[in-house]
């Protein structure tokens, strides 16, 4: 726990100017809000509001019912091609992962590890009932092995994201 408290802390105050740069990007692309907080399940299945610099158009999670049949992913998870929801400057930061720098703001308090299992949404898990208990035993964190060995290949991405979390 020392060592995301000294990490996060250290990465927070050493990456403020980017992340002054990316909230000002966020705002002059699609205004505000400029962060998302998604209400995710942490160890012991713990709520917790999972902290990103907003890239998707308001509301887009009730655009994601309409998009269905384009979803390439398995599982509850959606992945697009060329997502419509989402906004010009979100997909560059998508693509270089800094809308996910407000999770050290996570680590920090707490809620969240450097590394472990990604946090995953409360209907996510009860996808996987077998397997909960054990990816809430742990703090999730910002990165783990599904990261790093993802294939994105289609109808494998949910399962991929479970037994990499396992690991």
């Amino acid at each position: 726990r020392g060592f995301d408290i000294t990490v996060s802390l250290t990465a927070l105050v050493v990456l403020m100017p980017i992340l002054a740069l990316v909230a000002a990007t966020v705002w002059l692309d699609d205004g505000w809000p400029l962060f998302f907080g998604h209400k995710r399940q942490g160890r012991d299945g713990r709520s917790f509001k999972c902290w990103k610099f907003r890239t998707m158009e308001p509301d887009s999670h009730k655009k994601a019912r309409e998009l269905a049949q384009h979803n390439l992913c398995d599982g509850p998870q959606v992945n697009i091609k060329n997502d419509p929801r989402i906004t010009r400057a979100g997909r560059v930061l998508r693509k270089i992962n800094l809308d996910e720098l407000p999770q050290f703001w996570n680590v920090l308090r707490g809620d969240m590890s450097l590394v472990g299992p990604r946090p995953s949404p409360d209907d996510e898990n009860q996808y996987c009932p077998a397997w909960r208990d054990v990816r809430l035993s742990v703090r999730p964190g910002i990165t783990g092995l599904w990261q790093l060995k993802r294939t994105r290949e289609p109808g494998e991405d949910f399962h991929e994201w479970i037994n990499y979390g396992l690991v």
